[in-house]
């Protein structure tokens, strides 16, 4: 029979395998904690509540071209065809150019993308500070949804951003973006009264350049 101080030594390794055991649990269980917290805040904010973050839409009118690097925009000067579709929260929106009779301007926006998360921004404060000239429909598409990609989703990020205009949420196929000939992001398709382009810039525009752009739409 083993001794008393063999026993007790068997005991105590015993011991001491499970606390190491239970440290190891104990150390997967805070790992896999901190993995869901960095995987929450990778994945931006909740939605809006009833937010889907796409939604169909419906084209009506010839498309416009894709917008050119370089030279003239052929589309300058064509009708700009309807978009009816919906908001977020699955509120009708129509941006059919040239009958409400005032210009419109209409950026598309991805959550996605680093310029447009940047831009946005300076669009809400440059109409926060009445910047932005009186009499132009102001609209945002968001489009290029991507559930795996950053900021998402795009119902959150415009919320929480204080986005004051109407926005059409594209279908998952970008059709809306696709109609306006949209390039990269963020895009900008400025509309005059009668319903024809104006004007399409890609990129940032910074606060100046924002409200220089839509100057354009009433300086005549």
């Amino acid at each position: 029979m083993p001794s008393a101080k063999k026993r007790k030594a068997r005991e105590h390794e015993v011991r001491m395998q499970q606390l190491r055991l239970w440290g190891i649990v104990g150390g997967i269980v805070v790992l896999l904690a901190i993995a869901a917290i960095v995987l929450s805040q990778g994945s931006g904010d909740q939605p809006v509540d009833g937010a889907a973050e796409t939604r169909p839409v419906a084209i009506a009118g010839d498309p416009l071209t894709a917008l050119p690097t370089s030279g003239t925009d052929p589309a300058i000067g064509m009708p700009a065809p309807t978009i009816t579709g919906e908001s977020f929260d699955g509120s009708p929106v129509t941006i059919d150019p040239g009958s409400t009779g005032e210009p419109m301007a209409i950026w598309f926006v991805a959550h996605w993308c680093e310029h447009c998360r940047a831009e946005v921004p300076r669009i809400v404060s440059v109409q926060g500070q009445g910047l932005l000239p009186a009499g132009v429909d102001v609209y945002a598409v968001s489009t290029g949804v991507n559930a795996s990609a950053p900021n998402y989703p795009p119902s959150a990020w415009l919320s929480t951003e204080g986005w004051p205009f109407p926005v059409l949420a594209d279908d998952a196929d970008g059709t809306a973006g696709q109609a306006y000939g949209l390039g990269s992001f963020p895009y900008l398709v400025l509309i005059d009264a009668e319903g024809n382009v104006v004007a399409r810039h890609s990129g940032e525009l910074g606060e100046d350049g924002i409200v220089s752009a839509l100057q354009q739409l009433t300086a005549g």
